[in-house]
């Protein structure tokens, strides 16, 4: 809520319709939000993508596509996913837009993406940004990257990392001396430590919980089975 994040969603592409209708429900309700969707090169294949796009032409909904174009989708080829031209053109047959912008030139994207809001927000449409980018390390600790891209490759990629280079940017402009850096650095690696020390804690877990949002007025036959999971937790924790 503070940030203005929606629940992730784990199926791959489901959320684009989701933010779609989000985008659309805000316009009749008169608020002026623009809905920003982001979804990978692999996603573009799923057909929600294609009903996301569908509805958002249809409706000139106030939403932003972002596609995170590496190359990939884990481990196919974009060759082997698509014969567009690029992924910005899918676009087209929707009745919306699409732009592509170098995904590792952080200027670059927020100039475009900015454009993209604002032409929603005041009533343009929707827009579809391909960004391209590239996923340095493998996937998942479970994937092997070596199955299907070379080490060069790796380090041609390596040469774009966009934190290197808007550091680049900054430091030529003026904008970040070396304890400036050094300070975003410690932050960073302060932060990076925390997350991962919560990550591996275990989480305290109420089974009650699982009766607590399903509907704002609880249904008899929700009611019946928090009685019947309460019962058995009270007999378990009895014969303890």
């Amino acid at each position: 809520v503070e940030h203005r994040v929606a629940p992730l969603c784990t199926p791959l592409a489901t959320h684009l319709p989701h933010a779609v209708g989000l985008a659309h429900a805000a316009r009749l309700s008169g608020d002026d939000l623009v809905a920003l969707a982001l979804t990978g090169d692999g996603g573009t294949s799923e057909g929600d993508f294609h009903e996301a796009l569908t509805f958002a032409g249809v409706t000139r909904a106030p939403v932003v596509f972002l596609v995170q174009n590496n190359g990939y989708a884990i481990s196919v080829p974009l060759a082997k996913q698509t014969a567009a031209p690029t992924l910005a053109h899918k676009g087209v047959g929707y009745g919306v837009p699409g732009v592509q912008v170098d995904g590792n030139d952080v200027v670059a994207v927020h100039g475009v993406l900015s454009t993209a809001v604002e032409k929603a927000r005041s009533g343009g449409g929707p827009t579809l940004v391909e960004a391209l980018t590239y996923r340095l390390d493998a996937h998942t600790n479970a994937d092997d990257a070596a199955r299907y891209r070379s080490d060069d490759e790796v380090e041609r990629w390596r040469a774009e990392d966009p934190v290197t280079r808007m550091e680049t940017h900054l430091r030529a402009a003026g904008l970040l001396d070396e304890e400036t850096g050094r300070q975003a650095l410690a932050a960073a690696e302060t932060m990076a430590a925390d997350l991962r020390r919560r990550v591996a804690e275990e989480p305290a877990v109420d089974p009650m919980e699982l009766f607590a949002h399903v509907y704002a007025t609880p249904t008899a036959q929700l009611g019946e089975q928090r009685a019947r999971l309460a019962a058995e937790l009270r007999a378990e924790a009895g014969s303890r």
